[in-house]
């Protein structure tokens, strides 16, 4: 069973929703609600996933609706700082490429 701590916060222009602990099917409706929050308040949201030690298909799954979801709002979200286990299985399953952070956000300092 996965513990994740989510904490949101606005910064120069966007919303940064900062993932930590473990992702799995425990927390993804937690993970689902504060992705959908932010996504309703900010017109960009990055998923900052530095944090993040495990994420599974559950929670692939969540980013990828929430991708989704804000795309379907003329938004943007898109991840971060993903490392070890997490930005791997972000790259096998080809999620990485989905919510690299647009050009303008390379620039971005949280």
């Amino acid at each position: 069973m996965g513990v994740l701590t989510v904490s949101t916060v606005e910064t120069a222009g966007r919303l940064v929703v900062r993932l930590s602990g473990e992702c799995d099917m425990s927390c993804s409706d937690e993970l689902a609600a504060a992705l959908s929050a932010a996504i309703g308040r900010s017109p960009r949201t990055e998923v900052d996933l530095g944090g993040l030690r495990f994420l599974d298909s559950s929670g692939i799954h969540v980013l990828v609706t929430a991708h989704r979801d804000a795309r379907a709002r003329q938004a943007i979200m898109y991840v971060t700082h993903a490392a070890g286990v997490v930005a791997t299985v972000l790259e096998l399953t080809g999620v990485a490429a989905l919510l690299a952070p647009p050009p303008q956000a390379s620039g971005d300092r949280s």
